[in-house]
């Protein structure tokens, strides 16, 4: 590259890799991403490794290139802890060698809340409040947009339910003000680093009826009992913990009707990045770099959770992970690829590469292993839904992964798991100790550390933000 290259990172919300096309799913959920994986420049990573099962921790692994236990952020729910000044993300590190840093984010996680917002020139945190609706600045003027984007494309609109309806448009937002950005604060100058979640498919699985017409025939039920479905099983953190706690007793019919529309939430997701990807292309002569992967997946009754939840499974941590615009790229079968590498490939490129990054660069890389990591589970908060809840599968302090093309291993203080991919449920560390003890060394080799830095500040909740969080099922 002759000249500095853009760099657009887009991360998708909750999309597990084998429910995108890209990845041979039986359903056409990515035909965009499908699209872009047909170019000379991309590549496809075939086993691309979260860096943990929920939000604020894999973005922070992402904007740092750091592991969990390094930069601790998302490590316990009931303490949250911003982002420590030792540690520098990477939109600070471009922005001091002259880029235009934008962060574009639909969760309170990538905000000043935690601090991923450092190094970020322009941050807009999507979000729909009544006072959006007041006046006639942009944001008013979005509001009104999506409000009735929301009553064209939405299958069973309800003025009773305004606020949950329209919070489900923050793609539609995302991208808006993704537009607003380039066209007016970003004038050509310097490259561009903007990095954007796309909400969907978070659940509530709640999709626009464009999207939800490509599926609708294969659902067992109503469109209007599916929806209903999914809003009393995703409702609030309390009714996805109690349907957890209580066994999650679907019915295959249920089931298929929630991955449908999960599926069709996927899709959307697809032509919000195909607006965003094709604006960027075109606003700007410079190469451009294009990363998009997932913060984590979701899971629909594997071990017996629902959401992201609990466990580092592989419908959680395996996600979809596509790099556009970086020539070299190795990746096979039997090669792993992490969040963090791709963090240590950018910065490579871009020649801001520090001690702190703990990744590898993709283009001269023969990893055989991806290390994911949880925090503490806050069972209690389970046990409260059900005291009977069996609890004996489920690792409750903090743990690191460590997963090959045969096997994954969990290891925290207390516990020692090994399983035979693609099986998860059968621990065989005692008839595979050779194994097991192979793959814990490759944890001590890493440096893994999960003590605390006592320097890091707390996260501090307005009321507002802990309500939505709640809502998400996050807290």
């Amino acid at each position: 590259m002759t000249t500095r290259p853009n760099v657009l990172w887009l991360t998708l919300e909750s999309v597990r890799a084998d429910h995108t096309s890209l990845y041979g799913y039986h359903r056409e959920t990515t035909p965009f991403l499908q699209q872009l994986s047909e170019r000379s420049d991309s590549t496809v990573l075939q086993n691309g490794i979260a860096a943990s099962l929920w939000t604020p921790a894999s973005s922070a692994s992402m904007l740092t290139g750091t592991h969990l236990s390094t930069h601790n952020v998302g490590r316990d729910p009931s303490d949250q802890r911003k982002l420590g000044t030792n540690i520098d993300t990477l939109a600070e590190l471009l922005r001091k060698d002259g880029y235009d840093t934008a962060l574009f984010s639909s969760v309170s996680w990538l905000s000043s809340l935690t601090g991923l917002d450092r190094g970020f020139d322009y941050s807009r945190y999507v979000r729909m409040e009544k006072s959006n609706f007041v006046g006639i600045d942009p944001i008013a003027r979005d509001s009104w947009r999506c409000a009735f984007h929301r009553f064209i494309h939405r299958p069973t609109f309800r003025l009773g339910t305004l606020r949950d309806e329209l919070s489900d448009e923050k793609n539609y937002l995302i991208w808006r003000n993704f537009r607003r950005w380039m066209s007016t604060h970003w004038n050509g100058e310097n490259p561009f680093f903007a990095y954007a979640h796309v909400f969907s498919p978070h659940h509530v699985y709640n999709p626009p009826r464009e999207f939800l017409e490509h599926f609708v025939n294969e659902i067992d039920m109503s469109v209007e009992e599916a929806l209903s479905l999914s809003k009393s099983t995703y409702d609030s953190s309390s009714s996805i913990k109690s349907s957890i706690a209580n066994g999650v007793n679907f019915t295959d019919r249920q089931w298929n009707s929630i991955k449908t529309l999960y599926d069709a939430e996927i899709r959307y997701a697809d032509q919000t990045v195909k607006k965003i990807v094709e604006y960027a292309a075109s606003a700007s002569d410079r190469d451009l770099i294009i990363v998009i992967t997932a913060d984590h997946g979701d899971l629909f009754g594997e071990r017996g959770v629902i959401g992201h939840n609990l466990v580092l499974h592989d419908g959680l941590i395996k996600v979809p992970m596509i790099v556009v615009g970086i020539e070299g790229i190795t990746d096979g079968p039997d090669k792993m690829s992490q969040h963090i590498d791709i963090t240590y490939t950018i910065a490579s490129v871009t020649d801001t590469v520090t001690k702190q990054f703990e990744g590898r660069d993709l283009r001269n890389s023969d990893r055989r292993y991806a290390i994911s990591q949880r925090g503490n589970s806050n069972i209690d908060a389970y046990l409260s839904h059900n005291p009977e809840m069996d609890t004996s599968q489920f690792i409750e302090d903090a743990h690191t992964s460590v997963r090959t093309d045969s096997y994954k291993y969990l290891e925290s203080s207390a516990n020692r798991v090994l399983y035979e991919l693609p099986d998860e449920d059968q621990n065989i560390v005692d008839e595979h100790t050779t194994v097991a003890e192979r793959l814990s060394h490759i944890i001590d080799r890493n440096n893994i550390d999960w003590s605390t830095d006592s320097n890091q500040k707390r996260v501090e909740f307005t009321q507002s933000v802990e309500d939505r969080l709640q809502d998400m099922g996050y807290l």
